[in-house]
This record gives structure tokens, C-alpha cells and sequence, in this order.
């Protein structure tokens, strides 16, 4: 089926029936009631590159994300989804696996496929990032770290939140709190973390112990071993464990049960996410609770502002924080 027979089957022109398919004008109800049912009838759908062309938009939206399989990735991308399918758009996902270079192709990717706009979960953003930023000619919208201040990101505090966490533990008497991180190149995670616990302590005229700090890659195997090095190498063991995500808390927890010491009788734990795997783990986990679902929302709604007004950019401010809460368990 082409146009010009829709427009044949509906006794209407085919221009009428291009402007249905493409919302690009007015039709008279009666004329647009009967393309539809034809349409619908037919199950008609136009070629989506055609399309693209006559409008000058694909109505796609590239998603280039570092693990797939994370629930932090995982919420974003849905709250992304839930905005733009509301919209007509589709998703093209691009799974990184944290690699720079798979980050930088997609971009290409993306650019080729022509794609209306791209929000980018970043893990690290380097002088390439920013350089085909630049070069690019499409919205960018970034969730998750600081980006260049000619492109909106949306973030948590990360200080303030691991901040008023060690705060938490502090004031439960806590003298010896150890830190499970996260590598440096994260600057998210693995320094503004790391900063807002060390200044809990300080604020207390307590210097942060190095012996008393581990880094892990986010998963609960990594967790199970930073917490084991931890314990390995302190004769006086800590009186609690701050780790920057969840799973690794979890981790942590699994080796300290497998070494017969009880949470948080013994030590106390607390991560970072507030997903379900915090809710529902026994011991309830003490948590800063994410909407990483929400940041996906709001990355959208800020790429949606672009697209439909390039000139928007002068309003939307460079830093969009999402609010976060402390959610005591049982854990601590």
C-alpha cells in the first residue's frame, strides 16, 4: 500500500492522508475519520526513513547507558521510555559496558542514524566526550555526572547525601566508620562520595582512616572482598561500613555473616541506590534513596524542551538536582 491508494480507499487526496500520517495540518474531521479507519483497516505504516525526511525528524531518541543490566541504568532508561513513548518517539539504546570508546562510536552511531536527541548516563566524561559534544549538531542531555556547562545534566548530591549518611552513623556513637568506594575516574561515585564522607568525619576532629578504605566496581562480589580486606587488615575492626552503592553493602554484609558476625549488633552497614534489593534484604539496608526513575523523566523532559525549541538552551539551567532521602533500616 502507498498514498496514493489510501487516499483512494478514504475518496479523499493524498495530500489529506499526508497530513494525517505526518500531524502536519488541518483536515477536516470527517475527511481525518475516514483516512484513519482505512488506515486502520489496511494496517498501514509509513516508512519511518521516508517519514523522517518529509518531517525532518526520525522521532527517535538515542540512550547511550553503561551496564544495561544495572538498576540504576535500568530505572533511568524507564522513566526515559515512559516520557517519550507518551510522546511517539522510540528508543535506541547503546550499552557501554563503561567503555570510553564504545561510548565515543554510539555517538557516531546515533549521529548516522539521526536521531532527534541523545541522553548520555555517564560514568566519565573526557576532553572526547566533549569534543564530539561539540561536533555532534544534536541535543544532548547527560544524567548522572557534571557535564560542560553548554549541556544540561541531571545529578544527585552526591556530597551532601554520603554527607548527612556518615552524619547518621556518627551520631549513633560510631568512632571507627570504613568506606567501601569506588575508582577516582567516577567522579560521581568515587570522589563527591568519598568527599562527603571524609568531611562528616573531619567536622568531628576525626582524620579518615586509609586502612579503614576499600574499592570495589559497584557488584556484591566486589563488596564481599573490599569488606574482607577491611577486616583482614585492621586488627581493631570497625564499628561500621559505608559503601557507595547497595549491592556492595550487601556484599559487605554477606562476608561478615560468613565470618559469624551479625548486622548491626557487631557493625553496622549502610549503602547507597534504594531499590528494592535494600527493602526487601534481611536486614532492611539504611540507604540514601535515588529516583534514578525520575532523573530519566526529567532528563526528558530537558531534551524535549530542546527539541521543540533549540533556543531553549539560554533557560534550562546546567545543573538539575533530584531530591534524595535517608531511609533508616534495620541495618544500622
Amino acid at each position: 500500500m502507498n498514498i496514493k491508494e489510501i487516499s483512494k480507499l478514504a475518496n479523499t487526496s493524498p495530500s489529506s492522508v499526508s497530513r494525517v500520517i505526518n500531524s502536519s495540518g488541518y483536515v477536516k474531521d470527517e475527511v481525518k475519520k475516514r483516512i484513519l479507519k482505512v488506515l486502520e483497516e489496511t494496517g498501514y505504516r509509513p516508512n519511518a526513513f521516508a517519514k523522517a525526511l518529509h518531517s525532518k525528524k526520525s522521532h527517535t531518541i538515542g540512550v547511550i547507558l553503561p551496564k544495561i543490566n544495572a538498576t540504576s541504568s535500568g530505572e533511568n532508561v524507564s522513566g526515559i521510555d515512559q516520557f517519550f513513548n507518551a510522546k511517539g518517539y522510540s528508543l535506541l539504546l547503546g550499552n557501554t559496558d563503561h567503555q570510553v570508546k564504545k561510548e565515543l562510536a554510539f555517538l557516531d552511531v546515533f549521529k548516522e542514524k539521526q536521531v532527534d536527541g541523545i541522553i548520555f548516563i555517564a560514568t566519565l566524561l573526557t576532553t572526547e566526550h566533549h569534543e564530539k559534544f561539540r561536533k555532534l549538531g544534536i541535543p544532548v542531555v547527560i544524567i548522572g555526572q557534571e557535564s560542560p556547562e553548554d549541556i544540561p545534566c541531571v545529578l544527585f548530591d552526591e556530597y551532601h547525601a554520603t554527607k548527612e549518611m556518615a552524619q547518621h552513623l556518627l551520631s549513633k556513637g560510631k568512632q571507627r566508620i570504613a568506606f567501601i568506594g569506588v575508582d577516582e575516574w567516577d567522579i560521581s561515585v568515587g570522589v563527591l562520595r568519598y568527599q562527603g564522607y571524609c568531611d562528616a568525619l573531619k567536622e568531628q576532629n576525626m582524620t579518615p582512616d586509609p586502612a579503614l578504605f576499600a574499592k570495589g566496581d559497584f557488584t556484591h562480589q566486589s563488596g564481599f572482598a573490599a569488606c574482607r580486606q577491611i577486616i583482614e587488615n585492621n586488627a581493631l575492626r570497625p564499628d561500621a561500613i559505608f559503601a557507595a552503592s547497595d549491592k556492595m553493602a550487601i556484599g559487605a554484609m554477606s562476608y561478615l555473616f560468613s565470618i559469624g558476625l551479625r548486622v548491626p549488633e557487631d557493625i553496622s552497614i549502610c549503602g547507597v541506590g534504594g531499590g528494592t534489593l535494600a527493602e526487601f534484604y534481611n536486614p532492611k539496608l539504611t540507604t540514601l534513596a535515588y529516583d534514578y526513575k525520575q532523573s530519566g523523566v526529567v532528563a526528558s523532559e530537558l531534551l524535549f524542551q530542546l527539541l521543540e525549541s533549540p533556543s531553549a538552551d539560554t533557560l534550562i539551567a546546567h545543573k538539575t538536582y533530584i531530591p534524595y532521602e535517608l531511609v533508616i533500616g534495620k541495618s544500622t
